[in-house]
């Protein structure tokens, strides 16, 4: 689970730590890596109050306010795909995920830098990768989802993206412009954060991927008694400009009791 904007957002949880080989760690029930590979994500950002924020993350964090709208905090969600994604060195297979995170600013009192997230959502068809992160106390959603790319004649790509169950019901059609000449990035996140059932998780992301701003015209359609409608605040039908990113990355979750 990117960087302003929708990058911020997908940069999602994290532990600053050297990643090691995914086999390593197959007996450990308190470590999940995951290697994605050939991804494609874009997303959208809501914006719900101080009071709402604090009602979904645990006082031990604090929420950081969105630049320019006091009283704001920004809900980063993303939706991706991936040709394949490992869970701890097992076979990778074509994987959709949904998710949503929120900055926040403090942990225990002490100051976090930019791009430290806490998730609200997290979503997958993939039941591998549910039952590991559940594993770790964290809720993990287990969805149905389906994609189609449509290629069209002016160059660009027509992604429709479906998710329906747990809760978080949507879809996405967006259209989206070719970056394979985009710079190629690096990035290590920030550390993130999630207090489970059994303690609080710590994630990163190690990426390399091409990004541009504005590259995505998304529709996003959600369902009306969905989770994303009456608890992270986003409408029933948002239509927006955002970043598209493609690549590959590593994630890894461990569990600090």
């Amino acid at each position: 689970m990117k960087k302003s904007s929708l990058a911020v957002s997908s940069v999602l949880l994290a532990l600053a730590a050297t990643l090691v080989p995914a086999s390593a760690h197959a007996g450990n029930p308190s470590v999940v890596v995951t290697s994605e590979g050939d991804c494609l994500e874009f997303g959208e950002i809501a914006q719900i109050t101080v009071d709402q924020a604090r009602e979904l993350v645990p006082s031990r964090y604090k929420v950081r306010e969105a630049e320019g709208t006091p009283g704001k905090v920004n809900v980063y969600m993303g939706d991706y795909s991936c040709a394949g994604i490992s869970v701890n060195g097992g076979r990778a297979k074509p994987t959709m995920i949904t998710m949503a995170t929120v900055e926040i600013s403090h942990r225990d009192g002490v100051e976090q830098p930019w791009g430290t997230t806490q998730p609200l959502w997290w979503g997958t068809n993939q039941p591998a990768l549910t039952n590991a992160v559940q594993r770790l106390g964290a809720p993990a959603r287990h969805v149905q989802a389906t994609r189609s790319i449509t290629p069209m004649a002016n160059g660009m790509l027509l992604v429709h993206n479906k998710y329906t169950g747990s809760r978080v019901d949507h879809e996405r059609v967006a259209v989206v412009e070719d970056i394979s000449s985009e710079p190629v990035q690096n990035f290590h996140t920030p550390v993130g954060y999630y207090t489970g059932t059994k303690g609080e998780i710590q994630f990163v992301y190690d990426m390399q991927f091409r990004a541009k701003e504005q590259a995505a015209n998304s529709i996003l359609v959600s369902g009306r008694d969905t989770d994303l409608v009456h608890k992270y605040g986003f409408p029933i039908t948002l239509t927006s400009k955002n970043t598209l990113m493609t690549g590959k990355w590593t994630m890894r979750a461990e569990l600090k009791r």
